[in-house]
């Protein structure tokens, strides 16, 4: 199974829509835990982590992505490489923007050009900006981080943070803007699902979606 189906099982951990009710009035996510305004921290009713407490959501996040990357290689640990975050504003269909205004350049995934200074807009430029306002705006998301940028800390050659980008619902957001056709996978830097993200262009072109629709019409 790839990687990337892995993490929507961490999101749904911070995303989850409440399932129960404690019966100190605290609601309970889908894995049995919430936050207790009353004591100040985050813990655990049912589930893997019963009986266990932490200081918030994010520091449980960091414990539920170290137990799942316990059989991996050093390289794909996530404790130390996730953030949860909000969007506040969407570029175009691969640039975002946070809430403390950083720009984030979404890994493997290169969209048609909307606001480039030196090029007009181009093709399906406009439908991919509109897809990834419609998935991203406003939603606070799961940002991940890919070894591979390590030495760069994260960063391309404009400043912008790379990362993959993880919805509520735990959609990876990269692989859906390639698997719908809105983009192509972006290959001139290495990142490890790179393959997985070929396949999903592979899939949208055989299928006909968003800019291969005239490919598979036979114009």
């Amino acid at each position: 199974m790839p990687h990337w189906t892995l993490r929507p099982l961490v999101a749904l951990l911070v995303f989850a829509i409440p399932a129960a009710t404690a019966a100190h009035g605290g609601k309970l996510d889908a894995h049995g835990c919430h936050a207790d305004r009353r004591r100040g921290d985050y813990h655990c009713h049912r589930g893997p982590f019963a009986a266990q407490r932490f200081a918030s959501q994010s520091e449980m996040l960091h414990a539920v992505a170290a137990e799942r990357s316990a059989d991996r290689p050093p390289s794909c640990v996530l404790s130390s490489a996730v953030q949860i975050r909000t969007i506040a504003r969407v570029v175009d269909g691969d640039t975002l923007v946070l809430d403390n205004a950083e720009r984030v350049r979404l890994i493997g995934v290169d969209t048609p050009e909307t606001v480039h200074p030196r090029r007009p807009v181009e093709y399906f430029a406009e439908q991919a900006s509109a897809f990834t306002k419609r998935m991203a705006s406003g939603k606070t998301v799961l940002l991940e981080f890919d070894q591979a940028n390590a030495a760069v800390g994260h960063k391309d050659k404009y400043g912008r943070t790379l990362a993959y980008v993880y919805l509520p619902d735990g959609v990876l957001l990269n692989r859906a803007i390639i698997l719908q056709g809105y983009g192509h996978v972006y290959s001139r830097l290495p990142f490890r699902y790179l393959e997985d993200f070929r396949a999903a262009e592979r899939d949208a072109r055989e299928h006909g979606r968003g800019l291969w629709a005239n490919l598979a019409d036979g114009k």
